[in-house]
């Protein structure tokens, strides 16, 4: 099915959504239902409006689903267990056996992922007192982004530097420099491990299920019910279910995206990396007192390209400079298609973040650039929900 296009209201009205107390849909058109999401089978989204009789629409046209009200599950405000390439994250008990990983929880049902799929495990065997400076340890590892394992030695954490390699009956499997060893399960309390290659994109409609808590799966959608959101042989229960986000060929995130070209002034001898869904400095995406979950981190000077290929219709970006910044904040936020300004604003701390919503019909080259404004000091430029809506098949490539 044919998705619309979106129109310069629906990123408005996904902010009210999510702001919102009541169960709300968001549609692709730019147009909203006051009412919950019911169910969806075989492509067709049922919703019960407010006002009215129940609508049919296609999945492909939905953007937001709104709970308006969600339980959090038992465990809520314990740490995440497991984290997955791509942002999502979740509680529960981590097992697994060779390259599979299996997660037991009352809310996701049925999750096994392979183990390429692995940001990060959390296994949290150690209790009490000693489980806060394994945590810290632990958290540390996984902003680092490197291959470890946090293992207890002389009942301290302590870091491996490692690349695991599968999960035995006993313990992990893992290259400890350049050797192959097993390391009891007793002393894990957890690994990260970086990603091989690039993330394939998936076909057909996506559903990102956000959980009461601040948990997060992303499935591909088979149904929707009144008790369970369903796809790839996992269930979620709705009852803990705050919000689901809808992808596919007609809305895709720059930040699940390769560029074909990075380009950064260096300062001090070495460029501050740009970020997928984080700030430049790490931590989440802030402007205005409000986190946003996905987008691009970057500082002045920073350019990143990426190849549309005529597929999509629209960009839109929240921009602004990062509320984690000086006070000297200052920086032009600048979007080219094909070689063309589309968009050009300028930001300075302080300053509300500016919505940049542009045409890109056609366009085969997109251009993120952020330039410094009276300086380069404290330069954190922030592309909050930078995406490309559309109704055309295909992703943004890379190498």
């Amino acid at each position: 099915m044919r998705s619309r296009t979106l129109r310069p209201a629906a990123a408005i009205l996904v902010a009210a959504a999510l702001a919102s107390a009541d169960p709300k849909v968001v549609l692709v058109d730019g147009s909203a239902i006051e009412g919950p999401l019911v169910s969806v089978e075989n492509g067709i989204a049922v919703v019960r409006a407010k006002e009215g009789e129940p609508q049919r629409i296609p999945v492909t046209s939905l953007v937001l689903a709104t709970s308006g009200e969600s339980k959090r599950a038992p465990g809520a405000d314990g740490p995440m267990n497991l984290y997955l390439h791509g942002g999502d994250r979740l509680r529960g008990a981590v097992s697994g056996t060779g390259e599979e990983v299996r997660l037991s929880s009352p809310v996701v049902i049925g999750l096994a992922v392979p183990l390429d799929a692995v940001r990060a495990v959390r296994f949290g065997r150690l209790l009490g007192a000693l489980q806060a400076s394994y945590g810290e340890v632990f958290d540390r590892e996984v902003e680092k982004g490197r291959d470890s394992i946090v293992i207890q030695r002389d009942t301290k954490p302590f870091p491996v530097p490692a690349r695991v390699l599968g999960l035995g009956e006993a313990g992990l499997v893992a290259r400890v420099e350049d050797q192959r060893r097993e390391i009891e399960y007793a002393r894990v309390y957890g690994f990260v491990r970086t990603a091989d290659g690039e993330r394939a994109a998936s076909a057909g409609v996506r559903v990102r299920i956000h959980i009461a808590g601040g948990e997060r799966v992303t499935l591909p959608l088979e149904r929707v019910t009144e008790a369970t959101v369903e796809g790839g042989g996992v269930k979620v229960v709705r009852d803990h279910v705050d919000r689901l986000e809808f992808l596919g060929d007609h809305m895709a995130h720059l930040s699940d995206f390769e560029p074909i070209d990075v380009r950064q002034t260096v300062l001090l001898g070495q460029p501050t990396p740009w970020r997928r869904d984080g700030m430049a400095l790490g931590g989440p995406l802030r402007l205005g007192a409000r986190a946003y979950e996905r987008g691009l981190g970057t500082v002045a000077y920073t350019r990143l390209e990426y190849v549309l290929g005529g597929r999509w219709d629209t960009f839109y970006a929240r921009c602004g400079i990062d509320d984690a910044a000086g006070s000297e904040g200052d920086a032009v936020f600048r979007v080219l298609g094909d070689g063309k300004v589309l968009a050009e604003v300028r930001r300075r701390k302080g300053d509300p973040p500016e919505t940049v919503r542009v045409d890109v019909k056609g366009t085969d080259r997109l251009v993120l650039e952020t330039l410094p404004g009276d300086s380069y000091v404290s330069d954190f430029c922030d592309w909050a929900e930078a995406r490309v809506f559309g109704a055309m098949a295909g992703t943004p490539h890379g190498k």
